[in-house]
């Protein structure tokens, strides 16, 4: 027969080993729960940014707030293709002198893929001989979004949407007078939008009140 003792200690044990078993099972949770939705605003950033956009009439105008386009990953490629999500979500790089849109010459404004933001006018494309199509500044500075980028085992400025995000390419100190500048875009990060059919990127934004359309001085 167990002694007092013992029975004490067993049920110690008894204790001790449920308290385990009931901790396994919380980590086993937590590690299990799906995380939230990438939709999410993420932290410190503004919902609405400040761009040009078109207005009815196929004009210029801006900049005036628009809000942010985020979504997820699975979302996002539903409305892109493989290789437009791969560059633009994934920052990626297309092969050279093999874009749709490198040797387009045609007069109108390359818009972001994925939320249709006016980006460059045809105005400012130009041949760079690099094998990407090439402007020396964007339709409004504040449609472009700028940060560093030290892949690759070098420091490169990235050039964004500024308002989804999407991945364009990257700016360089080389490009044409009167900016100086290159900004070498991959063309699955662009569409095309003939001059004809500009009145097509009517933006909402654009029936508000706004601050009349000024060319700001571009990167």
């Amino acid at each position: 027969m167990e002694t007092a003792m013992q029975i004490r200690i067993r049920r110690w044990i008894g204790a001790g080993l449920t308290a385990t078993i009931a901790a396994a099972a919380m980590v086993q949770v937590t590690a299990c729960a799906k995380p939230e939705s990438a939709t999410t605003q993420p932290a410190g950033q503004e919902t609405n940014v400040k761009v040009y956009v078109y207005n009815k009439q196929g004009q210029v105008v801006g900049p005036v707030e628009s809000a942010r386009v985020v979504k997820s990953d699975e979302e996002w490629k539903k409305v892109l293709t493989p290789e437009q999500f791969k560059i633009s979500r994934g920052k990626g790089t297309e092969r050279p002198f093999c874009g749709n849109l490198l040797d387009n010459h045609q007069e109108g404004t390359y818009v972001c893929v994925g939320c249709g933001l006016p980006l460059y006018g045809s105005d400012a494309k130009f041949t760079s001989g690099t094998g990407w199509p090439s402007f020396f500044k964007p339709v409004g500075d504040g449609n472009i979004k700028y940060e560093t980028d030290d892949t690759h085992g070098m420091v490169r400025t990235e050039i964004m949407c500024a308002r989804c995000d999407g991945h364009l390419g990257h700016v360089f100190d080389d490009g044409p007078a009167p900016t100086g500048k290159r900004h070498c875009v991959n063309s699955e990060s662009l569409k095309f939008v003939a001059k004809a059919d500009l009145a097509k990127l009517a933006d909402p934004a654009a029936e508000k009140p706004a601050a009349p359309a000024t060319q700001p001085a571009a990167k």
